[in-house]
């Protein structure tokens, strides 16, 4: 495979001055899945032929193809979650979300692989640096199809860590907005009270443009956001380069190539006029790894319970013992940790805003480099915290580790401020020197 898509900003310049038709870029990607696919297998489903969305050209996504994650309802294509129970699945409508890509123009090009459920039972997708590595879950296909150069656009869903460890393993940007931002609507929940709609992209600038075109609450979406504020994407742009880097890590120790990641980019970001200051976080986030396993079995027990008890055989034993644990666990802790959430979430605003005065965490998106083999998809616990908070959080490529698999960078910032941060996180990019690595790399 040869073809590696361009950005969505280079899509809309050249259809827009005719230099290359919509078709033409479907097309590209179509046929780069398809060449893929026996090596990636990062589509659950691709359709026999291009299906091209012959919107109007003037339209802001026209001539961009999408991988959806295969837990988002697409109505003219299967939506199986990656189990057996649900093979042959076709959904009356398309998810919300899915909807206003295609009145933007897009074009669904298939449905990317899902870990079961979105949780821990992965599938076949390989990490496109190193197909012995895994591409990181529960999002794997999404992650792998933006990173092999099929699309410029994939969406994923987080729960735990779902979009921004994967964006990281693979090398891409990825983009976890506030709670609740993206509309819900048509995405089967894991733990509905922690699930986020994000974006896989390959530039800042990308997610940032998409973001503005999706964004918006549902009549569909029924939960309330536990996070300060309204909900609604701010249009503030960033006014300030306060960056705060953390003392010790929520998700625990780094592996020395990611460590030095974040030192060496922190100290160009401080060069170049950035604040860097070191933060101590509040002693409750460590433990908000721990509630989210709470708010995630209880949930979970609800939505897949039934399944699980009617046949078993068709559900994977990590998510059979994530139902038990959920029905095991007293209402009263299920309740107290909801009403927990609400005030973390707004005791860490706090902090931040007014206590730090940050523009930004610096934080790890993962502990390094994804780990070897397809069996286990990596550690949550790095972002775990700040899909529990509700707030925004975007990784950028960073670097390599000592397996030559690219390792990134993960800002984290206020509720809401969703726009503040993709302008720093834009600024950051330009500053990781992962072009000059990538250069490097291709040349050997």
């Amino acid at each position: 495979m040869t073809y590696v898509c361009p950005t969505i900003a280079e899509v809309r310049n050249a259809v827009a001055s005719d230099e290359t038709s919509v078709e033409q870029f479907v097309i590209q990607s179509f046929d780069a899945a398809q060449a893929s696919q026996a090596e990636l297998h990062a589509f659950q489903y691709l359709p026999d032929t291009p299906p091209v969305n012959r919107a109007e050209t003037a339209l802001p996504l026209a001539g961009v193809a999408v991988a959806v994650k295969d837990i988002i309802d697409t109505a003219d294509m299967p939506t199986e979650f990656n189990s057996p129970a649900y093979a042959g699945r076709r959904p009356g409508q398309d998810a919300c979300v899915v909807a206003r890509l295609r009145a933007a123009g897009a074009t669904i090009l298939g449905k990317s692989v899902t870990t079961e459920f979105a949780f821990r039972h992965p599938g076949p997708t390989v990490n496109p640096w190193n197909s012995a590595f895994t591409p990181g879950g529960s999002s794997s296909g999404s992650a792998a199809a933006v990173s092999a150069g099929i699309v410029p656009l994939a969406l994923g869903t987080q729960t735990q860590g779902s979009v921004i460890r994967p964006a990281a393993y693979c090398g891409v940007v990825g983009f976890k907005p506030t709670y609740g931002t993206i509309a819900r609507t048509g995405v089967l929940p894991l733990a509905w009270s922690l699930d986020h709609v994000g974006l896989f992209t390959r530039t800042v600038a990308d997610a940032a443009y998409v973001l503005r075109l999706v964004a918006g609450a549902d009549a569909g979406d029924p939960h309330a956001s536990h996070v300060p504020g309204t909900g609604t994407v701010a249009v503030a742009r960033a006014t300030g380069r306060r960056i705060g880097m953390l003392t010790k890590q929520a998700g625990g120790a780094l592996e020395p190539a990611q460590q030095a990641a974040l030192d060496a980019l922190a100290e160009r970001l401080s060069r170049d006029g950035a604040e860097i200051v070191m933060v101590d976080l509040p002693a409750e986030i460590f433990d908000t790894p721990r509630h989210a396993l709470t708010l995630m079995g209880v949930e979970a027990a609800i939505t897949h319970g039934e399944l699980v008890d009617r046949s078993p055989e068709l559900v994977s034993a990590p998510m059979r013992e994530l139902v038990a644990q959920g029905r095991a666990l007293p209402a009263t802790d299920y309740a107290m940790t909801r009403v927990l959430q609400g005030r973390m979430a707004h005791r860490f605003d706090r902090w931040f805003r007014e206590t730090m005065a940050l523009d930004a965490l610096l934080v790890a998106p993962a502990s390094g480099e994804p780990p070897r083999g397809l069996d286990f998809t990596g550690d949550a616990s790095f972002c775990a915290p700040w899909t529990f908070l509700g707030v925004p959080a975007v990784t950028v490529p960073a670097g390599f580790g000592p397996a030559g698999l690219p390792l990134g960078a993960q800002l984290v910032g206020a509720a809401n401020g969703d726009v503040a941060l993709l302008d720093l996180a834009e600024w950051v990019e330009q500053r990781t020197g992962w072009k000059a690595a990538v250069a490097a790399i291709s040349a050997q």
